[in-house]
């Protein structure tokens, strides 16, 4: 879900610079968002962490959240999401329990206490099987569905989902940021624009950042630092692969032809992950280890 970073269109609401500048620079809208997925009314907000350094924008692993506390003293940390990688759910409740405790420190009672919600859109789906735009996993009893606490949730707003028909005005409000995030044409922010004051300012504060030359260096740069990153990722996880099927090849030659030289265990472990698949299937087979080994 990536819209190029041409300057004569707008920046992608998806990169999660984007996502945060917006919601920070207006947070009239990110009170309309909060009340679409925390499904209730919310009188005001303060945005705790505004500022972004350069320094996090430039490091591909740093988590670009918006954290904020309500009107009632309860928190929320939203992040967008364009990948669904498989740690994500550890992730989102070790940060979503770090922000919980950190309303306390030592000796303060714990009725001083007020509930967090973590908000994640994703560009991907983290269950592909749970069709849902929007997920809600709480404190629950595994037998009964008794609620342990309403101090703990975790909103997962899967934007490759279609959203099923609005039943209220929260869900509409979801149902239209959802169209937001996943729109691709003039068209699609225009008639978004038309439907309700929200959208129009969320459209026009969009097109205010995609025209900031600034703004645009920076997204670029968090666009390539988040590309970059995914591709040292996929080829850590390659690699690992690979040496873990060496391990197995090595064990299994081992097993059939007896203790191997140094020669062939360094051959084996400098493979690429072709050779590999291709001696494992032959590794049964053929009646040497030359013939297994063969190119």
């Amino acid at each position: 879900m990536w819209f190029p970073l041409a300057p004569s269109q707008r920046l992608p609401p998806t990169l999660d610079f984007v996502f945060k500048v917006l919601l920070t620079r207006e947070p009239a809208l990110l009170q309309d968002m909060l009340q679409g997925v925390l499904q209730r009314p919310i009188h005001d907000l303060t945005i705790l962490d505004r500022e972004l350094p350069g320094a996090l924008v430039r490091d591909r692993s740093s988590i670009l959240d918006v954290r904020a506390r309500l009107h009632d003293g309860s928190r929320a940390d939203v992040e967008m999401q364009r990948r669904a990688h498989a740690a994500l759910g550890p992730r989102l409740i070790y940060y979503g329990a770090r922000d919980y405790g950190d309303q306390l420190v030592r000796g303060e009672p714990f009725d001083l206490l007020t509930p967090t919600a973590v908000v994640a859109w994703l560009g991907e789906p983290l269950f592909p099987e749970l069709d849902r735009l929007h997920s809600i996993f709480e404190l629950r009893e595994r037998h009964t569905n008794w609620l342990l606490s309403d101090h703990f949730s975790i909103h997962l707003l899967q934007l490759d989902s279609l959203p099923s028909p609005p039943t209220d005005e929260y869900a509409a409000r979801v149902e239209r940021w959802a169209r937001f995030f996943t729109a691709r044409s003039d068209e699609d922010f225009e008639r978004l624009a038309s439907e309700t004051p929200t959208m129009a300012l969320a459209t026009h504060t969009l097109d205010i950042l995609s025209q900031d030359p600034e703004t645009y260096r920076i997204a670029r740069e968090r666009a390539d630092a988040l590309r970059l990153y995914q591709i040292d990722l996929a080829t850590t996880r390659a690699e690992g692969r690979a040496e873990g099927e060496a391990k197995i090849l090595l064990k299994q030659l081992g097993k059939r032809f007896g203790p191997l030289s140094r020669a062939t265990r360094a051959r084996v472990e400098a493979a690429t992950a072709e050779q590999l698949d291709r001696w494992a299937e032959r590794v049964l087979t053929e009646p040497s280890l030359d013939e297994v080994l063969a190119p």
